[in-house]
């Protein structure tokens, strides 16, 4: 009689055996996600915890190295700040701190610009090409611009370390 109990226990054992291996192959990932380097599949939530958006066609690597940036950038208040940051993605720019027109200092033939621009930059960059978004009817909504340009890539990593006061101004030039 006990052999018969011991057969019937013996398919529970392994039942039982392989469900821990689950939860061990399962821990094991999460242990590996400790450090996004070995991520993996957990990678998804690296992302959201630091607010990263891949593009559709992004690929692991690339997804992975955007965290890894994300982690070790700081942040900064300087204009060689962001240009190194921008080297460091492959762009290359110019930030101008723009000035309104001021009598004693500005002079005849400058541009009038309101006093407020002082919390602006504009980041000039050179060498890319943009895709443009004209506007037509049948294919755009109302409200839209009849023009839309950008690189959301730049433009994301600059407007979420800029300095919080300042607003960028994004200018695109082909060489």
């Amino acid at each position: 009689m006990s052999t018969t109990r011991h057969s019937r226990l013996l398919p529970l054992n392994r039942c039982g055996g392989a469900s821990l291996d689950v939860v061990q192959r399962l821990s094991d990932r999460v242990l590996g996600a400790v450090t996004p380097v070995d991520a993996q599949s957990l990678l998804t939530d690296w992302e959201r915890i630091l607010d990263i958006t891949p593009t559709a066609d992004s690929n692991y690597q690339q997804r992975l190295e955007n965290v890894l940036f994300k982690l070790t950038e700081t942040g900064g208040l300087s204009i060689p700040y962001f240009t190194r940051l921008a080297s460091r993605l492959g762009y290359t720019i110019a930030i101008d701190e723009l000035r309104p027109f001021r009598t004693g200092v500005s002079r005849c033939g400058e541009s009038m610009i309101h006093h407020d621009v002082i919390w602006a930059w504009r980041v000039n960059i050179v060498g890319i090409q943009v895709k443009q978004y004209v506007f037509r009817t049948g294919l755009s909504a109302v409200g839209e611009r009849l023009l839309s340009f950008g690189d959301a890539v730049i433009e994301t990593v600059f407007n979420d370390l800029k300095p919080a006061h300042t607003f960028c101004y994004f200018s695109y030039q082909e060489r």
